[in-house]
């Protein structure tokens, strides 16, 4: 079932094509955005504001440039802004489809307080709203799903934030893109599952339910995972963080008997602190006395490398348990017809 034609045969929309495509993505959104850096000023605080889909990239960014960044980096994902917001602030909305009511409703706040607003979509009424009112608009491609068009959305940001952080945010994003490329080969439909961690990860996760944990930088990979695996494996997948975890989560792993139906994937890091690595060590072997723990950590040489490294691991593996269970990764059926039942109901008042 993992074999390549039989992928294929699962996956009529061709989502393994974008899954793949997140390196030229990257090389595709880093272009649109030189030349374009969006300057602090008096800023206190950048926001980035979006939901889904679109907020992974936000979230990734800001746990990447976390320990270097000139201001706060805060990612939004509501209908208002903190009660903080200033109108000195950077607000950079982003969403795909550009029809996110809550990032609309953030925007056009924003807007009335007095931010600079930048806007990354491929239409909408987002791209409206930013050409009436000449905010700078990055235009990305049209006719991917939000989750699929992560590496678009992302690469903007290292170009146009290039001045609200220290370092060559660019150059190590190029570095990254070249370790996904290397990556694709290994994870790609035609490696045969003896040498594709993200088919065997899949076949281990079958029968059972995921649960993503990491410790920051990588607690928004963790998540991706998560939706991924809801979104194209159609599957119940949960995820949560450490230390935290420890602190209430730990108990249930341990007490629990149910706890074996359950599939605990913690991704590391080998930048882990002492602590750290001493603390998760020790959580690992006491969930291991009554569940499978299923570790993974990325080969990268820097730290974004290996962020999206393990993000495009975790992309290859909701494809394939997509195709396991012999579900289209596509179509998202449930939000369709929410998203249709809630336009209904505003027509209504």
């Amino acid at each position: 079932m993992l074999e390549a034609d039989a992928v294929a045969r699962n996956d009529p929309g061709k989502m393994r094509d974008i899954i793949a495509s997140l390196p030229e993505q990257l090389v595709s959104g880093m272009r649109l955005g030189l030349g374009s850096a969006v300057e602090l000023g008096e800023a206190q605080r950048v926001f980035l504001v979006g939901m889904g889909g679109s907020a992974i990239a936000g979230d990734v960014f800001a746990a990447w440039v976390a320990d270097r960044s000139k201001v706060p980096i805060q990612v939004v994902r509501d209908y208002r802004l903190p009660s903080y917001a200033r109108s000195e602030d950077v607000l950079v909305a982003v969403s795909y489809s550009g029809k996110t009511e809550e990032t609309l409703a953030a925007a056009t706040q924003g807007m009335k307080l007095g931010c600079r607003i930048v806007a990354i979509t491929s239409g909408g009424a987002l791209r409206d709203l930013a050409r009436k009112n000449r905010m700078p608009l990055f235009e990305v491609p049209p006719g991917l799903p939000p989750r699929g068009a992560f590496g678009h959305l992302f690469g903007i940001l290292p170009s146009i934030g290039e001045e609200w952080v220290y370092g060559d945010l660019r150059g190590e994003l190029d570095r990254a893109i070249g370790h996904l490329r290397e990556l694709r080969t290994r994870l790609h439909p035609d490696a045969g599952i003896r040498s594709n961690r993200a088919k065997s990860l899949a076949v281990r996760l079958r029968a059972s339910v995921p649960t993503i944990y990491a410790a920051p930088p990588f607690t928004p990979i963790a998540k991706r995972w998560q939706t991924q695996f809801n979104e194209n494996a159609k599957v119940l997948a949960f995820s949560s963080s450490f230390p935290e975890a420890d602190h209430n989560e730990l108990v249930g792993w341990c007490e629990d008997p149910r706890a074996r139906r359950y599939s605990p994937i913690l991704i590391r890091d080998r930048d882990e602190s002492p602590e750290l690595r001493k603390q998760l060590d020790i959580t690992v072997a006491l969930m291991s006395r009554h569940t499978t723990v299923l570790e993974v950590e990325d080969d990268g040489e820097t730290l974004l490398a290996r962020l999206l490294g393990s993000l495009f691991l975790g992309d290859y593996v909701s494809l394939y348990l997509a195709a396991l269970r012999r579900v289209d990764p596509l179509p998202l059926k449930p939000i369709t017809e929410l998203k249709a039942r809630l336009a209904r109901g505003h027509r209504k008042n």
